[in-house]
């Protein structure tokens, strides 16, 4: 990982409850022990000390590990080790200064009067450290190296399951974006053929706007995310198709800020909107009916509100291939159950969506 990364990581540890709780199941166990042995009771620090070590461990400990100066989520086993052992023994010396000297001066020399020379000056102003702290901080920089190792493999295991889930997630949505591109096509021919028999000229208008739809799904639907303006055009571009077709059976509003265009969001999810109130509501009335498409930001969240009049959905869901697509491509972005609702208000059906947006 890069450095950026590393400190996420590290940020992301300090966050989660399994080291704290780890922590503090270590602290009780400690104290535990201690009140068991006979030991004096700790006082407030001594209390939350070793739960304190504990925790400081689990975040520090894999960092060298984690820190490759590329996208390699771990480092290599000589690399690694060199960057974890005196980055250990750092750790390792600050606990043993924590924790202090476990003896003091020998006995009868007092911090009054000392030898002013000689030997026993000398001996008089080392601090001895008992051998048990040496011990312990041999144990604590080994055990720190491999569990170091240990947390940062689990961690990189961890990113290698989420990448994997993540691509597997975008293939799934490539895959329905590209069963959409055929489905927007045919929907535009089979509303062609009426054309070609009853008004050949706008049935040849209709085709040189019939390619440009060809060219925006290509372009718009080959991507995971897309600016909110190219979604407009390519509702333009099948509205065009539409007013040929329905002529003045088609009476639509439009209430889309074009401020809100630089906003992404994925591909094809106001499009099948409109496509499904044209060809299950409008088109299917006598005399026509109404379209009206609203786009409106409401803090973090995208808006999308498109009603249309004509014949009730079968169901209050619809039962549509493209509201259908859309939805399965909704759960695959983790967008909540009520993300996308159609509903029946008087002689309007609605269709809301709402999307998540950058800030």
């Amino acid at each position: 990982m890069r450095a950026s990364a590393v400190l996420q990581a590290s940020w992301q540890r300090m966050r989660r409850p399994r080291t704290w709780g780890a922590a503090l199941l270590f602290g009780v166990v400690w104290n535990l022990s201690r009140a068991l042995m006979g030991l004096p009771d700790p006082g407030l620090f001594e209390l939350f000390l070793p739960s304190l070590w504990v925790a400081l461990f689990l975040v520090l400990a894999p960092l060298p590990w984690q820190w490759t100066g590329t996208e390699a989520p771990i480092a290599g086993a000589l690399r690694g080790s060199i960057q974890a052992l005196p980055w250990m023994a750092g750790l390792t010396l600050g606990v043993l200064l924590l924790l202090g000297p476990a003896g003091g001066p020998p006995p009868g020399r007092g911090m009054g009067r000392m030898d002013r020379g000689g030997p026993h000056h000398e001996e008089a102003r080392r601090i001895p450290i008992h051998p048990r702290l040496w011990i312990f901080g041999v144990a604590h920089l080994s055990f720190g190296l491999l569990l170091g190792w240990i947390l940062a493999d689990r961690e990189r295991a961890e990113f290698q399951e989420a990448a994997a889930r993540r691509a597997a997630k975008e293939a799934q949505a490539r895959v329905l974006q590209g069963q959409m591109n055929p489905h927007v096509l045919f929907n535009a021919i089979s509303g062609l053929t009426e054309l070609v028999r009853e008004d050949p000229a706008a049935a040849e208008a209709a085709l040189v706007n019939l390619s440009d739809l060809l060219r925006a799904l290509l372009d718009h639907g080959s991507r995971l995310r897309a600016p909110l303006g190219d979604e407009r055009r390519l509702v333009a571009h099948h509205l065009a198709l539409e007013r040929l077709r329905l002529g003045h059976r088609l009476r639509e509003t439009w209430d889309w800020p074009e401020a809100l265009d630089a906003l992404e969001i994925p591909p094809l999810m106001v499009q099948p909107l409109v496509e499904n109130a044209l060809k299950h509501g409008v088109s299917l009335a006598v005399g026509g009916g109404a379209l009206d498409v609203k786009v409106t930001r409401e803090g973090a969240q995208l808006c999308v509100r498109v009603a249309n009049t004509g014949p009730a959905p079968e169901g209050v869901e619809g039962q549509g291939l493209g509201l259908q697509n859309l939805r399965e491509r909704l759960s695959l972005l983790g967008a909540p159950m009520d993300a996308l609702r159609l509903q029946r208000e008087g002689a309007w059906t609605v269709a809301e969506l709402r999307l998540e947006v950058k800030p």
